[in-house]
Protein backbone atom coordinates (compact mmCIF):
# COMPACT_ATOMS: atom_id res chain seq x y z
CA UNK A 1 0.00 0.00 0.00
CA UNK A 2 1.15 3.23 -0.65
CA UNK A 3 1.95 5.58 2.24
CA UNK A 4 -1.00 7.69 2.13
CA UNK A 5 -3.08 4.29 2.71
CA UNK A 6 -1.30 3.40 5.73
CA UNK A 7 -2.13 6.02 6.95
CA UNK A 8 -5.83 6.37 6.32
CA UNK A 9 -5.95 2.68 8.16
CA UNK A 10 -3.96 3.96 11.19
CA UNK A 11 -6.71 6.83 11.43
CA UNK A 12 -9.36 4.89 10.98
CA UNK A 13 -8.26 2.02 14.00
CA UNK A 14 -7.54 4.99 15.97
CA UNK A 15 -10.58 6.72 15.80
CA UNK A 16 -12.60 3.18 16.61
CA UNK A 17 -10.16 1.93 19.21
CA UNK A 18 -10.32 5.61 20.91
CA UNK A 19 -13.71 6.04 20.72
CA UNK A 20 -14.32 2.73 22.50
CA UNK A 21 -11.68 3.39 25.53
CA UNK A 22 -12.88 7.14 25.86
CA UNK A 23 -16.88 5.68 26.21
CA UNK A 24 -15.11 2.91 28.38
CA UNK A 25 -13.63 5.95 30.57
CA UNK A 26 -16.56 8.14 30.56
CA UNK A 27 -19.15 5.46 31.02
CA UNK A 28 -17.21 3.63 34.46
CA UNK A 29 -15.81 7.26 35.70
CA UNK A 30 -12.53 6.02 34.70
CA UNK A 31 -12.42 2.75 36.54
CA UNK A 32 -11.25 0.71 33.90
CA UNK A 33 -10.67 -2.69 35.84
CA UNK A 34 -14.43 -2.68 36.64
CA UNK A 35 -16.91 -5.05 35.10
CA UNK A 36 -18.32 -2.55 33.05
CA UNK A 37 -15.32 -1.46 31.26
CA UNK A 38 -14.17 -5.04 29.76
CA UNK A 39 -17.06 -5.12 26.82
CA UNK A 40 -15.60 -1.98 25.26
CA UNK A 41 -12.15 -3.02 25.79
CA UNK A 42 -13.06 -5.92 24.70
CA UNK A 43 -14.53 -4.53 21.67
CA UNK A 44 -11.47 -2.04 21.08
CA UNK A 45 -9.71 -5.19 20.44
CA UNK A 46 -11.16 -5.72 17.25
CA UNK A 47 -10.33 -2.12 16.07
CA UNK A 48 -7.51 -2.96 14.03
CA UNK A 49 -9.62 -5.66 12.23
CA UNK A 50 -12.23 -3.89 11.66
CA UNK A 51 -10.34 -1.01 9.92
CA UNK A 52 -8.79 -3.42 8.04
CA UNK A 53 -12.16 -4.55 6.50
CA UNK A 54 -12.32 -1.69 4.16
CA UNK A 55 -8.87 -1.83 2.93
CA UNK A 56 -9.33 -6.19 2.02
CA UNK A 57 -12.35 -5.47 0.51
CA UNK A 58 -12.25 -2.12 -1.71
CA UNK A 59 -8.53 -1.73 -2.16
CA UNK A 60 -6.55 -4.54 -3.85
CA UNK A 61 -2.60 -3.39 -2.36
CA UNK A 62 -4.20 -3.49 0.97
CA UNK A 63 -4.84 -7.90 0.25
CA UNK A 64 -1.28 -8.03 -1.06
CA UNK A 65 1.06 -10.10 1.20
CA UNK A 66 -2.05 -11.13 3.98
CA UNK A 67 -0.22 -13.10 6.26
CA UNK A 68 -3.37 -15.15 7.43
CA UNK A 69 -3.11 -18.73 6.28
CA UNK A 70 -2.02 -21.22 9.04
CA UNK A 71 1.32 -22.86 7.49
CA UNK A 72 3.59 -26.48 9.15
CA UNK A 73 5.66 -23.87 10.90
CA UNK A 74 2.76 -22.38 12.78
CA UNK A 75 2.25 -25.34 15.08
CA UNK A 76 5.55 -25.88 16.29
CA UNK A 77 5.90 -22.21 17.01
CA UNK A 78 2.68 -22.19 19.02
CA UNK A 79 5.00 -23.89 21.83
CA UNK A 80 7.68 -20.69 21.43
CA UNK A 81 4.43 -18.19 21.57
CA UNK A 82 3.59 -19.55 24.86
CA UNK A 83 6.81 -20.11 26.52
CA UNK A 84 8.54 -16.90 25.99
CA UNK A 85 5.63 -14.60 27.72
CA UNK A 86 5.59 -17.53 30.11
CA UNK A 87 9.16 -17.52 31.13
CA UNK A 88 9.38 -13.51 30.95
CA UNK A 89 6.53 -13.57 33.67
CA UNK A 90 8.93 -15.94 35.63
CA UNK A 91 12.31 -13.73 34.87
CA UNK A 92 10.13 -10.72 36.27
CA UNK A 93 9.28 -12.56 39.53
CA UNK A 94 12.95 -13.82 39.80
CA UNK A 95 14.69 -10.19 39.17
CA UNK A 96 11.84 -8.84 41.68
CA UNK A 97 12.44 -11.53 44.64
CA UNK A 98 16.06 -11.08 44.10
CA UNK A 99 16.21 -7.56 44.38
CA UNK A 100 14.05 -7.44 47.61
CA UNK A 101 11.46 -5.38 45.64
CA UNK A 102 8.34 -7.84 46.35
CA UNK A 103 7.33 -11.30 46.45
CA UNK A 104 5.23 -14.01 44.55
CA UNK A 105 1.10 -13.36 46.57
CA UNK A 106 1.01 -17.25 44.82
CA UNK A 107 4.19 -18.91 44.76
CA UNK A 108 6.97 -20.12 47.65
CA UNK A 109 9.85 -21.83 46.27
CA UNK A 110 12.48 -24.14 47.42
CA UNK A 111 14.82 -26.75 46.54
CA UNK A 112 12.28 -29.77 46.27
CA UNK A 113 9.91 -28.24 44.53
CA UNK A 114 6.85 -25.25 45.01
CA UNK A 115 4.38 -24.31 46.90
CA UNK A 116 1.42 -22.67 45.23
CA UNK A 117 -0.99 -20.58 47.20
CA UNK A 118 -3.10 -18.67 44.75
CA UNK A 119 -4.35 -18.62 41.29
CA UNK A 120 -6.32 -20.57 38.13
CA UNK A 121 -3.59 -23.34 37.61
CA UNK A 122 -4.81 -26.38 35.78
CA UNK A 123 -3.22 -28.84 37.92
CA UNK A 124 -4.33 -27.36 40.72
CA UNK A 125 -2.37 -25.74 44.15
CA UNK A 126 -0.41 -27.04 46.82
CA UNK A 127 2.90 -28.74 47.13
CA UNK A 128 4.46 -29.71 43.71
CA UNK A 129 7.35 -30.84 42.73
CA UNK A 130 9.56 -29.32 40.61
CA UNK A 131 8.33 -32.00 37.22
CA UNK A 132 5.21 -31.06 38.70
CA UNK A 133 4.93 -27.60 38.55
CA UNK A 134 6.62 -27.03 35.28
CA UNK A 135 4.27 -29.09 33.39
CA UNK A 136 1.51 -26.82 35.30
CA UNK A 137 2.97 -23.80 34.56
CA UNK A 138 2.99 -25.52 31.18
CA UNK A 139 -0.70 -26.47 30.68
CA UNK A 140 -1.89 -23.69 32.50
CA UNK A 141 -0.23 -21.20 29.68
CA UNK A 142 -1.56 -23.22 26.80
CA UNK A 143 -4.75 -22.82 28.45
CA UNK A 144 -5.29 -20.04 29.11
CA UNK A 145 -3.76 -18.17 25.53
CA UNK A 146 -6.36 -20.54 23.75
CA UNK A 147 -8.69 -18.98 25.66
CA UNK A 148 -7.53 -14.84 25.48
CA UNK A 149 -6.84 -15.90 22.05
CA UNK A 150 -10.30 -15.52 21.02
CA UNK A 151 -9.97 -11.83 21.56
CA UNK A 152 -6.41 -11.31 20.76
CA UNK A 153 -6.94 -12.03 17.20
CA UNK A 154 -8.48 -8.84 16.37
CA UNK A 155 -5.84 -7.17 17.10
CA UNK A 156 -2.81 -9.35 15.26
CA UNK A 157 -5.29 -9.87 12.48
CA UNK A 158 -4.57 -5.93 11.86
CA UNK A 159 -0.98 -5.36 12.78
CA UNK A 160 0.71 -8.32 12.15
CA UNK A 161 -1.47 -10.17 9.22
CA UNK A 162 -1.95 -7.30 7.60
CA UNK A 163 0.30 -3.98 8.54
CA UNK A 164 3.34 -4.93 9.27
CA UNK A 165 4.00 -6.63 5.55
CA UNK A 166 3.11 -3.24 4.42
CA UNK A 167 5.33 -1.29 6.79
CA UNK A 168 8.24 -3.39 6.22
CA UNK A 169 7.99 -2.98 2.40
CA UNK A 170 7.78 1.18 2.90
CA UNK A 171 10.12 1.85 5.50
CA UNK A 172 12.51 -1.76 5.91
CA UNK A 173 12.66 -4.54 8.81
CA UNK A 174 13.86 -2.48 11.38
CA UNK A 175 11.78 0.69 10.41
CA UNK A 176 8.75 -1.37 9.97
CA UNK A 177 8.71 -3.41 12.61
CA UNK A 178 9.74 0.20 15.01
CA UNK A 179 6.71 1.81 13.29
CA UNK A 180 4.67 -1.07 14.16
CA UNK A 181 5.26 -0.95 17.56
CA UNK A 182 4.83 2.77 17.90
CA UNK A 183 1.32 2.77 16.14
CA UNK A 184 0.78 -0.01 18.57
CA UNK A 185 1.03 1.33 21.45
CA UNK A 186 -0.30 4.72 21.07
CA UNK A 187 -3.55 3.51 20.00
CA UNK A 188 -3.61 1.96 23.93
CA UNK A 189 -3.21 5.82 24.83
CA UNK A 190 -6.76 7.05 26.40
CA UNK A 191 -6.56 3.65 28.30
CA UNK A 192 -2.71 4.50 29.63
CA UNK A 193 -3.56 7.77 30.18
CA UNK A 194 -6.45 6.87 32.61
CA UNK A 195 -4.38 4.50 34.70
CA UNK A 196 -5.62 1.53 32.95
CA UNK A 197 -2.05 -0.17 32.73
CA UNK A 198 0.38 2.38 34.80
CA UNK A 199 -1.90 3.59 37.67
CA UNK A 200 1.09 5.06 39.75
CA UNK A 201 2.99 6.42 36.78
CA UNK A 202 0.04 7.22 33.85
CA UNK A 203 1.75 9.71 31.69
CA UNK A 204 5.32 7.97 31.98
CA UNK A 205 3.78 4.40 31.58
CA UNK A 206 1.99 6.00 28.60
CA UNK A 207 4.39 8.08 26.47
CA UNK A 208 8.21 6.27 28.08
CA UNK A 209 7.41 2.47 29.35
CA UNK A 210 5.08 1.20 27.07
CA UNK A 211 6.18 2.34 23.67
CA UNK A 212 9.75 0.78 24.21
CA UNK A 213 8.27 -2.33 25.41
CA UNK A 214 5.76 -2.57 22.47
CA UNK A 215 8.41 -1.66 20.12
CA UNK A 216 10.36 -4.88 21.33
CA UNK A 217 7.67 -7.10 21.74
CA UNK A 218 6.71 -6.22 18.30
CA UNK A 219 9.87 -7.85 17.12
CA UNK A 220 8.99 -10.80 19.01
CA UNK A 221 5.90 -11.12 17.29
CA UNK A 222 7.09 -9.97 13.99
CA UNK A 223 9.86 -13.14 14.54
CA UNK A 224 6.75 -15.23 14.91
CA UNK A 225 5.08 -14.05 12.19
CA UNK A 226 7.84 -13.78 9.55
CA UNK A 227 9.26 -17.26 10.62
CA UNK A 228 5.85 -18.90 10.44
CA UNK A 229 4.39 -16.62 7.68
CA UNK A 230 1.38 -17.10 9.32
CA UNK A 231 0.31 -14.32 11.96
CA UNK A 232 -1.56 -17.48 14.22
CA UNK A 233 1.61 -17.65 16.49
CA UNK A 234 1.83 -14.44 17.10
CA UNK A 235 -2.06 -14.49 18.36
CA UNK A 236 -1.39 -17.33 20.61
CA UNK A 237 2.15 -14.85 21.90
CA UNK A 238 -0.59 -11.99 22.44
CA UNK A 239 -2.92 -13.87 24.30
CA UNK A 240 0.12 -15.31 26.49
CA UNK A 241 1.11 -12.43 27.49
CA UNK A 242 -2.68 -11.23 28.20
CA UNK A 243 -3.64 -14.11 30.37
CA UNK A 244 -0.33 -15.87 32.13
CA UNK A 245 2.14 -13.49 31.55
CA UNK A 246 -0.06 -10.55 33.12
CA UNK A 247 -1.56 -13.01 35.81
CA UNK A 248 1.99 -13.89 37.33
CA UNK A 249 3.16 -10.26 37.05
CA UNK A 250 -0.27 -8.68 38.59
CA UNK A 251 -0.16 -11.17 41.85
CA UNK A 252 3.35 -9.69 42.68
CA UNK A 253 2.99 -8.02 46.17
CA UNK A 254 5.42 -5.21 46.16
CA UNK A 255 7.66 -3.77 48.66
CA UNK A 256 8.76 -0.85 46.35
CA UNK A 257 7.19 0.94 44.05
CA UNK A 258 5.30 -0.78 41.46
CA UNK A 259 7.64 1.15 38.71
CA UNK A 260 10.55 -0.88 39.47
CA UNK A 261 8.38 -4.19 38.19
CA UNK A 262 7.43 -2.11 35.03
CA UNK A 263 10.84 -1.19 34.37
CA UNK A 264 11.82 -5.11 34.70
CA UNK A 265 9.12 -5.91 32.55
CA UNK A 266 10.29 -3.71 30.08
CA UNK A 267 13.88 -4.36 30.08
CA UNK A 268 13.35 -8.34 29.94
CA UNK A 269 11.52 -7.86 26.79
CA UNK A 270 13.80 -5.50 25.27
CA UNK A 271 16.48 -8.51 25.28
CA UNK A 272 14.13 -10.50 23.67
CA UNK A 273 13.09 -8.18 21.27
CA UNK A 274 17.17 -7.51 20.62
CA UNK A 275 17.36 -10.88 20.09
CA UNK A 276 14.35 -11.65 17.72
CA UNK A 277 15.87 -8.59 16.02
CA UNK A 278 19.04 -10.23 15.65
CA UNK A 279 17.35 -13.56 14.71
CA UNK A 280 14.76 -11.07 11.75
CA UNK A 281 18.39 -9.81 10.77
CA UNK A 282 19.98 -13.07 10.28
CA UNK A 283 16.99 -14.43 8.14
CA UNK A 284 17.54 -11.61 5.66
CA UNK A 285 21.05 -12.09 5.27
CA UNK A 286 20.58 -16.32 4.93
CA UNK A 287 18.10 -15.38 1.90
CA UNK A 288 20.71 -12.52 -0.10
Amino acid sequence: MRGRAIVLYCLLAYAIAWGLQFAAINLTGGDLESGAAMPWLVATMFAPTLAAIPFLVFHRPGRAGLLWKPTWPTWPLVLVAVAVPTLTAFAVLAVVQAMGWGQSGWFTFAADGVSISGGPWVLGQGEQGWPLFLVNVAATGLAFAGVSAVVAVGEEFGWRAFLQGHLINRLGLTGGVTALGLIWSFWHLPGLLAGYNFPETPILGALVIFPLELVAMSFFLAWLTITARSFWPAVVAHAAGNSIQEGVIANLQMEAPRLYEDLTTMGVTMVIGLACWLALKAQVRSRT
